[in-house]
């Protein structure tokens, strides 16, 4: 089976978005398997942890400066 890496470049908004959105997943599969849900709500969230550890501890690249002088 051929799997893929991916690469992503995100602005402050969309990290803040993507960053929420992972949250609300996970709380959505925490319900799920609360009540007694099983596959895929387990895989999921270990997913979506797995890649909010990785949004939280990516290396951030200042996109622009100001020059106010």
């Amino acid at each position: 089976m051929t799997t893929y890496s991916y690469s992503l470049t995100v602005n402050d908004s969309q990290f803040l978005a993507l960053e929420a959105s992972l949250m609300v997943m996970i709380e959505h599969c925490d319900l799920k398997i609360s009540e007694g849900a099983g596959a895929p709500f387990w895989a999921h969230k270990k997913s979506c942890g797995e890649i909010l550890e990785k949004l939280r501890s990516a290396e951030t690249t200042p996109t622009s400066t100001n020059n106010f002088s």
